[in-house]
């Protein structure tokens, strides 16, 4: 930013008083939270991601169990 940048938002600043400051502050944090959020939702996609990963492997591990418990029950029989 530059002198005329900074001179300009100061006279609109001083021009709209105590609520234009408030405007300013509202739309930061608007924007801080927009940023959030998106951040958040990726999170929430990886860790729902890996959710998916974890329940296919687990599902896979009880069916190679199921079938090994098959396989010693065949063998006990003879």
């Amino acid at each position: 930013m530059d002198g005329t940048e900074i001179t300009t938002i100061a006279e609109v600043l001083a021009a709209s008083g105590p609520y234009g400051f408030l405007a300013i502050l509202s739309i930061a944090y608007w924007k801080l939270s927009q940023k959030k959020d998106r951040q958040m939702r990726e999170l929430f996609d990886r860790v729902l991601e890996l959710s998916e990963t974890q329940t296919a492997a687990i599902t896979k591990v009880e069916a190679a169990l199921v079938a090994l418990k098959e396989a010693i029950a065949d063998l006990r029989r003879g």
